[in-house]
């Protein structure tokens, strides 16, 4: 029986062979050929690895903006597949990733409406996308249509109108981006792993389409500093015709704005370089690595985490506390923007730098038509693009210049006569008149800091002459860029003067020079210039360049390019001019404007408030303020668009100042970080 059964297994086992050998010699032999034609289809495909960017760090190394894993899709070319198989392609795409058609919605500008295409934007800006791309400026929205679905073979019997523009878009972009063998398609980033999923699990759905692991940026804090750190998007066509011989290609991301954009070349590291196998189908069937790219340069900052959050908080608070009590327009129904910007005084550091209202980098594409709509301009940074009259805050400054050119003395007291007659054709009047009747009496420049009195400075300006008061603006940085590194996103302002009257049209008159000495007229500023005069001031006529960026690091982790203290200017004050320019400050808050806003502040604080009228019924507030009021180590301005008054903006202000002062403990370790 033995024999039998080890026959039984020979034979078996001799029939197996015999088939893996015909096999073989069909594979190897008969059809060698045809396979190895077949093997032989598979495409190498190179593809770019995206280094990690540098991250950006507060002064005390706390990561503001970080890195994470991401999944980027690409659309690979292939020669075999038809113009409709990859229509097929990108509509099965588009199904699957939520957030694909905000990436393309502005590059095909035309909706659907009541069953035509129709141009989504005015008439003007659909002129201006017809030349840029191409078309007669006699095209209708559905002539250019026709054109595209022709163009592109794509099927009205299959799609949508509305998806049949999201095709075509594609199509266009694909083109402009140089979509090709050497160059694969960027259809979207950062595609949530759930969505990756679905193109995985269906993959003969997503022929030629590769997923790859990309780092992309992370907010841990949202919104927080958006205007100041900008962001990164896809490379455009202008930017790529510029940088096209620095290492980028037309799918590279940039930094765009801010300190993103301003530290691009220490930030983005070097990218590497890989390649996709393709089967002749289209599918991926590995990926591998030629050189791995190196990593982006850290970069901290000058901000301080903690102030940037209590800054961004307490100008959010106050603007809707403001606009939620006040009873009228007037008064400030309408607030619905500002910013606060605060200074190291002695080193001009930027500690902090918020603009209301704001939006989060990372729904940016999904929400930029409704950003770049909205009235309230969240897009626009306020703190060094916005330009404001500064009000009675520009009334230290007159002050200041007249006591150093010996106008008048710091004793040496003015009457309030109500209304200033030294003109016979323009009479302004002080504010306290226009409101009571009353005057403000005898008063010093201290008590005119304190009061605001309008007559003082009317009286005194006069005296100090428009050249004088444009000499000191100069020297306090108005009317000038500030020198910060975002220079190419900072307004210089304006400071009145007749010349400048003159260039806009406009006369000059004897009076003008008593509104520019109380902050109106044709003056204009920042609030990054706002903070830095008053940090001027309170450090006694220093005025530093003010930075954002601290230092730079070393892929060793070792720091370099360190910024240090570098002075722009100085405006001689005595000591015992500035102590009556400072304690009139200090009256401010004791006794003035401020004094309901800091009532119990633990900290002693100097500010000024201004009430700046603009066109129709409304007041932008503002103030300006430094603490502590012994021994100066911050500067801070804060101005609300609508806000009725200064003294409603003083209590962002006090917010502030009680955040970084919160107790001794922690003023001791600020103390620290502000001075090594």
């Amino acid at each position: 029986m033995k024999p039998r059964r080890y026959m039984a297994f020979y034979i078996a086992l001799a029939l197996s062979a015999v088939m893996i050998a015909g096999r073989l010699a069909n594979l190897q032999v008969a059809n060698g050929s045809y396979y190895r034609e077949r093997s032989n289809l598979r495409t190498v495909r190179s593809v770019e690895l995206v280094a990690q960017r540098g991250e950006i760090l507060d002064r005390n190394g706390r990561a503001i903006v970080s890195n994470r894993t991401g999944y980027n899709v690409y659309i690979l070319s292939n020669r075999d597949r038809t113009a409709q198989q990859l229509n097929g392609v990108i509509y099965n795409l588009f199904s699957v990733i939520g957030n694909a058609a905000d990436a393309v919605k502005d590059i095909l500008p035309i909706k659907v409406k009541d069953g035509k295409y129709k141009f989504a934007v005015d008439k003007d800006s659909a002129s201006k996308w017809r030349e840029q791309n191409g078309f007669s400026k006699s095209q209708s929205a559905n002539d250019i249509m026709k054109t595209l679905i022709k163009k592109y073979d794509i099927d009205e019997n299959v799609y949508f109108k509305e998806d049949i523009i999201k095709l075509a878009a594609v199509r266009m972009n694909m083109i402009t981006r140089g979509f090709s063998m050497a160059s694969p398609y960027l259809f979207s980033e950062d595609v949530p792993i759930e969505e990756i999923s679905v193109i995985k699990e269906q993959a003969e759905s997503f022929p030629s389409v590769s997923v790859i692991t990309q780092p992309v940026r992370n907010y841990p804090y949202g919104s927080l500093g958006a205007h100041m750190l900008g962001r990164v998007g896809i490379i455009s066509a202008e930017e790529y015709a510029v940088n096209e011989d620095n290492g980028y290609t037309i799918n590279s991301n940039i930094g765009k704005g801010g300190i993103e954009k301003y530290l691009e070349d220490y930030l983005r590291g070097e990218n590497g370089s890989g390649s996709i196998e393709q089967t002749s189908g289209g599918y991926s069937v590995g990926q591998n690595v030629d050189k791995k790219p190196v990593g982006g340069r850290n970069v901290n900052l000058t901000i301080d985490l903690d102030m940037q959050l209590a800054c961004e908080q307490a100008l959010k608070e106050t603007i809707l506390n403001i606009s939620s009590n006040a009873g009228s327009a007037e008064g400030g129904r309408d607030a619905d923007a500002g910013s606060i910007v605060v200074l190291d005084v002695n080193s001009g550091d930027v500690l902090a730098m918020a603009s209301y209202p704001s939006y989060e980098i990372t729904t940016f594409t999904k929400e930029y038509n409704n950003l770049l709509n909205n009235p309230s301009k969240p897009l626009f940074n306020r703190a060094l693009a916005g330009t404001y009259s500064p009000a009675s805050t520009f009334k230290l400054l007159v002050g200041s210049a007249a006591l150093e050119e010996e106008i008048i003395t710091v004793d040496e007291k003015i009457f309030d006569t109500g209304k200033y007659t030294y003109f016979k054709d323009y009479q302004p009047a002080c504010w306290i008149y226009g409101q009571t009747g009353g005057t403000h009496g005898y008063l010093n420049v201290s008590e005119a800091i304190r009061d605001s009195c309008n007559i003082f400075f009317f009286d005194v300006g006069r005296r100090l002459t428009i050249e004088k008061i444009n000499s000191y603006a100069k020297r306090f940085g108005f009317g000038q860029k500030s020198g910060i590194e975002l220079a190419d996103e900072e307004r210089t302002g304006v400071v009145s003067s007749p010349e400048n009257r003159k260039k806009n049209g406009g006369i000059w008159y004897p009076g003008d020079v008593c509104q520019t000495a109380i902050g109106q007229s044709d003056t204009l500023v920042t609030p990054l210039q706002l903070a830095n005069y008053i940090a001027t001031i309170a450090n006694g006529g220093t005025r530093y360049r003010p930075h954002l960026i601290k230092s730079i690091e070393n892929t060793d982790k070792t720091v370099s390019g360190e910024n240090t203290q570098e002075i722009l200017d100085t405006v001689e004050l005595s000591e015992e001019n500035r102590e009556a320019i400072v304690r009139g400050l200090r009256m401010v808050v004791t006794e003035g404007t401020a004094f309901s806003a800091f009532a119990g502040c633990k900290t002693s604080v100097a500010a000024k408030t201004g009430s700046a009228q603009t066109s129709g019924v409304y007041t932008n507030g503002i103030c300006v303020a430094y603490a502590p009021y012994e021994q100066p180590r911050i500067a801070i301005a804060c101005i609300v668009e609508k806000a009725g008054s200064g003294s409603n903006v003083a209590q962002a202000v006090r917010k502030v100042v009680d955040s970084y002062f919160e107790d001794t403990d922690e003023n001791d370790i600020r103390t620290n970080v502000l001075t090594r």
